[in-house]
């Protein structure tokens, strides 16, 4: 046993991640590689579900080779959220898929505005851009065949999955984020699938997210190098595999993730996270990591080598708190922190012909950590949240941890593994081959804070006045939200 491992993989919007862990949450091997992701109009957000795949073998293979195949016990998966990909009896995309920042479907919210009530009653959440009734009811007036000759339409991390093991399934909290589901009962919503001439028997089976979906194939066994007949659990949504890697539980601690996204939440308490129960949610903003990659593809275009993340950090230190008073409004696919605004944009403040490259890159390091520090107070409404606990890529930027602490005026918590999804995977996968009790000791073994991270004083005081400055120009800037043409 003190050999065994278990395989954690967790397909991010921008990144594929593959993690090797130990029984005692130690990472053994890790390998990531970064995702194209296609913009083909303001409105919309494409990526390959094929690319997805040919990532994730890619990873699998390298770390297997690294570890050995006959370590690896079981597979854990997560992924992405909010999105559906049509796929069929093969596993193969029909479609590119629409990732959850995609606002193209704006125009169909609008058109099922006579069902609003009864989505409001069956779902007990508005209808938004996020959902997938709207962005089905797109594919079926601009590419009906695509509905017409799908097998199933499947989640993120399930349409990978079901190339690993031929299983179709999904857990609740995934299918939940499509807006799909019947609160009253958990299961598919045929009502709502009906609007667009879909039946739930295309859909999903809704399991446990720790219960073994299937045995890996001998061709996904050939494919990724794990050993055919390898367990691989159900998984779940990357966002509640993060909750579950951070261990939070209120009112001690929250999880505070800086990725492709920005979002805190935790989970109820310690006996929801024990029997992976209910979570609350206290603010996001839609493009944090993927604004830093913009800027990373824009302002450094002409490099043979792109810089690393850390390089990029490291010249923004270069520039000082503030950024020589530049503002970030990092709206940049519309926004849902606070409310759903579908056609908010992004927007650069006080910009003269003295800034350079490290004001650009500190801005929106700041302006990310402003207005997620701006959902999260209409969130909270002043209720305890305790520790932030920091996770994804922003994570390991020190200066952006500074950010976030000062902006927050709250101390940081920087755990060993800030890779929190596929740490939550792997603790699924854990429990689902049996190899570990329940999930609050697994939280509190595995999550082991190395480094805190406190407010600097002279930089909270700084803040706090270019907070008040970033709220009038966010309240400002949020009358030009106008609605644009997919």
């Amino acid at each position: 046993m003190g050999d065994d491992l278990v395989l954690a993989i967790d397909q991010g919007t921008s990144a594929t991640k593959v993690l090797a862990v130990d029984l005692s949450g130690h990472v053994v091997s890790r390998w990531e590689r970064e995702m194209p992701v296609g913009y083909p109009s303001p409105e919309r957000v494409e990526s390959d579900p094929d690319a997805w795949w040919r990532s994730l073998a890619s990873g699998v293979r390298r770390v297997t080779r690294e570890v050995g195949a006959e370590r690896v016990r079981s597979v854990g998966i997560c992924g992405f959220m909010h999105t559906l990909v049509p796929v069929d009896e093969r596993g193969r995309a029909l479609a590119p898929a629409m990732l959850w920042p995609d606002q193209r479907a704006f125009a169909e919210v609008e058109e099922l505005s006579p069902h609003w009530d009864t989505i409001r009653r069956v779902t007990g959440r508005e209808l938004t851009t996020l959902s997938s009734l709207p962005r089905l009811l797109w594919l079926r007036k601009h590419a009906p065949e695509v509905l017409d000759k799908a097998h199933a339409f499947l989640c993120t991390k399930d349409a990978l999955r079901f190339r690993l093991t031929g299983d179709i399934s999904t857990d609740l909290y995934d299918a939940d984020g499509t807006g799909l589901v019947d609160a009253s009962t958990g299961r598919w919503s045929d009502d709502l699938l009906g609007l667009v001439g879909l039946s739930a028997d295309r859909m999903p089976p809704i399991r446990r997210p720790d219960e073994v979906a299937g045995l890996l194939t001998p061709s996904a066994a050939r494919t990724t190098g794990l050993a055919p007949g390898t367990p691989v659990v159900v998984g779940t949504g990357d966002w509640y595999a993060t909750m579950l890697g951070s261990g939070c539980y209120l009112p001690e601690r929250t999880c505070f993730y800086l990725g492709t996204a920005g979002i805190l939440g935790s989970f109820e308490s310690a006996d929801e996270l024990d029997r992976l129960g209910r979570t609350c949610y206290f603010g996001s903003v839609t493009s944090t990591g993927s604004a830093l990659r913009w800027v990373r593809d824009l302002l450094f275009a002409a490099r043979r080598r792109p810089p690393s993340y850390a390089e990029m950090c490291a010249e923004a230190e270069a520039s000082e708190p503030g950024s020589r008073g530049l503002l970030f409004v990092p709206h940049m696919m519309g926004e849902r922190g606070g409310r759903m605004r579908p056609h908010a944009r992004g927007a650069f403040h006080g910009l003269t012909l003295a800034h350079r490259r490290a004001d650009v890159v500190r801005a929106v390091m700041e302006g990310t950590a402003m207005w997620l520090r701006a959902t999260t107070d209409l969130y909270t409404c002043g209720r305890e949240i305790g520790d932030l606990v920091v996770h994804g890529g922003g994570g390991r930027s020190r200066l952006w941890r500074q950010i976030c602490a000062a902006v927050f005026e709250q101390r940081l918590l920087v755990p060993e593994v800030t890779e929190g999804g596929a740490l939550g995977a792997a603790m699924l996968t854990t429990v689902g081959a049996r190899l570990a009790g329940g999930y609050r000791v697994l939280g509190g073994e595995w999550t082991r804070i190395v480094e805190v991270e406190e407010p600097d004083p002279a930089l909270v005081g700084l803040y706090q006045g270019i907070y008040a400055r970033f709220r009038r120009l966010e309240d400002a800037l949020s009358s030009l939200d106008t609605p644009r043409h997919a």
